[in-house]
């Protein structure tokens, strides 16, 4: 069984390093489940050039490590441990997680085996210390790259800068911080945007709070260098404190960001601050993209879109309420492509309880609610069918408060009553799973007889643009009806697996089908666990 935390130490020189790293990687992966730790060893510190060139080599170790790690070591989180690139230790100065197995990249005897076992003492015992590589596997070197905008970056600065988003944090996130930590004596600044940075990420709605992404920023930091004062501040505008900070020397940067770096020396020399010296960092190949509406570079963006259709919050139990059929309350805001999850959940399996379908019977003539709709509306709003004409009851609550929330409170608890009959309709004919298609699911608060919620969300803009298409309104009145509603926020908030139809129709499918191949293992589960009690 794989260890959960593992310290890889490389061995070999240097410049072997990086050709062997496809093979050290992959072996490492069967060894550890959750963090592979990778320290350099002084045995390794071979060979290493001087000045700019011996930087230069680090960075192309350190990226190739977390370039080639996502495909190699799936599921796990690399972290490479700056100190023996620094030189400030022999073994890791410390690590968040306790280290349960030590792997060597290559094997070791004699002299070397007894000085690799003395300075890991307090990390390995005779049982757990794993060699990946032969003692005798062959040795090649890698050549040493060095751009040459990067090469007079590549020295200690007393203080350098980096600055991003920082949610999901990636392979991406990880060299930024490493590139600047490598170059960084002493202060570490890093800036994590905030509000109006983020006003056009993808899926604005699965970022995490500001509080959650620094802290997660510092933790990572810590555990790849301990060694520095980081100064982890929110930021709202781009520049953040490169606009006024003097104590800065040097800003590293991303290669679709670096036109940043003219535009922040512009403003410091017009506030009499010190240039910064720039390092740009290349954008790394995602060899995990599995759509075309993913990004070919790994990316936040592609990791928030792998979340739509995942439990992204555990289901509360619910032992108010019957275990079967299992409920799923299934809402979003107009146009959001809810009626296409639902059909496209009906194929799977789902039986559908339409709540807008039960709104129609919910004042049906003869009904209490009927009854109660037309004394408090008024006879005009009967049809020449006898029953209520929902365009004319409309026009009497649309853009009336009041009125709205006093129809909503005769309606809904009827529509309710009648979704969980439904319900009970499906449990007798032994339904498995019941779908409550419901635009006001958590208005109505018909989420507390639903065992997961599952929300759809799309773009404000797509929003507009779809009810504008669909219904011929304004852009004006399809804004209202946008606005008008809970936000998506407020939906994600309550939501154990979010759906987005912003994409293609067969990206929402393997979303769709995400959601209900998890739901599914999970109903098995609990059965099989039931019936062995």
């Amino acid at each position: 069984m794989a260890s959960v935390t593992g310290l890889l130490i490389l061995t070999q020189p240097v410049r072997s390093i990086i050709p062997n790293l496809p093979q050290v990687l992959e072996k490492a992966s069967k060894y550890v489940s959750r963090t592979l730790y990778v320290h350099l060893d002084p045995m390794a510190q071979t060979a290493v050039p001087k000045g700019s060139q011996g930087f230069a080599l680090y960075s192309h170790i350190i990226t190739s490590i977390y370039a080639k790690s996502p495909r190699l070591c799936q599921g796990t989180d690399v972290r490479v441990l700056l100190a023996g690139f620094k030189g400030l230790s022999d073994v890791p100065l410390r690590t968040s997680s306790p280290i349960d197995k030590v792997l060597f990249d290559q094997e070791r005897v004699g002299n070397d085996l007894i000085t690799l076992e003395e300075r890991y003492k307090s990390f390995i015992t005779s049982r757990d210390k794993i060699f990946l590589l032969d003692h005798d596997h062959p040795v090649c070197e890698a050549d040493i790259i060095e751009d040459a905008f990067n090469a007079s970056a590549n020295q200690l600065y007393s203080s350098v800068v980096i600055g991003g988003t920082f949610d999901c944090i990636h392979e991406g996130h990880k060299i930024l911080l490493s590139e600047g930590l490598l170059r960084c004596k002493d202060r570490f600044t890093i800036g994590v945007s905030e509000g109006p940075l983020l006003k056009n990420k993808t899926l604005t709605e699965l970022i995490v709070p500001i509080e959650c992404r620094i802290n997660n920023v510092r933790e990572l930091a810590m555990d790849i260098d301990p060694s520095v004062e980081y100064n982890i501040v929110p930021i709202s505008e781009p520049m953040g404190p490169t606009r006024w900070d003097p104590d800065m020397d040097m800003i590293v940067v991303s290669e679709e960001t670096k036109k940043g770096i003219e535009l922040i020396n512009k403003a410091r020399k017009e506030a009499g601050l010190k240039i910064l010296d720039g390092y740009i960092i290349g954008l790394v190949e995602d060899e995990l993209k599995t759509s075309d509406e993913e990004e070919e570079k790994i990316s936040a963006s592609s990791q928030r879109m792998r979340l739509l259709g995942t439990v992204l919050k555990l289901p509360v139990s619910k032992p108010d309420i019957e275990s079967s059929p299992y409920v799923i309350g299934l809402t979003g805001g107009s146009a959001s492509g809810k009626s296409s999850v639902a059909k496209r959940l009906a194929n799977l399996g789902a039986v559908i309880v339409d709540c807008d379908k039960l709104g129609h019977q919910a004042y049906k003539k003869g009904t209490n609610c009927f009854k109660q709709v037309v004394e408090t509306f008024g006879e005009d709003i009967i049809g020449s069918d006898g029953e209520i004409d929902r365009k004319c009851l409309g026009s009497k609550v649309f853009g009336n408060k009041d009125g709205l929330k006093e129809l909503n409170q005769m309606v809904w608890p009827e529509i309710g009553r009648l979704a969980r009959q439904a319900i009970d309709a499906e449990r007798r004919k032994g339904t498995k799973v019941v779908v409550l298609d419901a635009a006001v699911l958590l208005e109505a608060a018909w989420d507390s007889f639903c065992h997961q919620v599952w929300i759809c969300i799309i773009r404000r803009a797509e929003a507009v643009k779809r009810i504008m298409e669909r219904d011929g309104k304004s852009e004006a009145d399809a804004e209202q009806r946008v606005d008008s509603q809970l936000s998506n926020v407020a939906r994600v908030k309550a939501a154990n697996v979010v759906f987005c139809t912003q994409w293609s129709g067969e990206y929402t499918q393997q979303q769709v089908e995400r959601a209900w191949n998890t739901l599914n293992c999970y109903l098995q589960q609990r059965d099989e666990h039931k019936s062995q009690l």
